[in-house]
């Protein structure tokens, strides 16, 4: 596939500080949200390591902030900031998530071509 999306893409867009990577980092938490299984939608945790949807140290909070988000419309600027905070790699924490981020990517790029 010509001009496909990389890994570096999809990290460059969620660590942009302004309206296109708030947007984003909302829209990637409704993407991981999507592709928990509905008890862990409910319970707002990991039951099974599958490696789809949250981790079990963001699953509280992300299945609660993508949840928000899809009710709303929107979150706030320090709910966007704490998905933004660096790990000791350096990635942010909506980085970790390039995988799965980088598959849906391909696939709205594969729906377009």
């Amino acid at each position: 596939m010509q001009n496909a999306v990389r890994a570096a893409d999809v990290i460059k867009v969620l660590e942009r500080n302004d309206e296109v990577g708030d947007r984003a980092i909302c829209k990637a938490l409704v993407h991981l949200y999507n592709r928990q299984i509905p008890a862990e939608q409910a319970v707002e945790a990991t039951l099974i390591h599958n490696n789809r949807g949250f981790r079990a140290n963001d699953a509280k909070m992300g299945t609660s902030m993508a949840q928000q988000f899809l009710r709303k419309g929107t979150l706030t600027p320090k709910q966007i900031n704490y998905w933004r905070v660096k790990n000791r790699r350096g990635k942010s924490r909506i980085a970790v998530y390039w995988r799965q981020l980088l598959e849906e990517a391909w696939k709205k790029q594969a729906k377009n071509a």
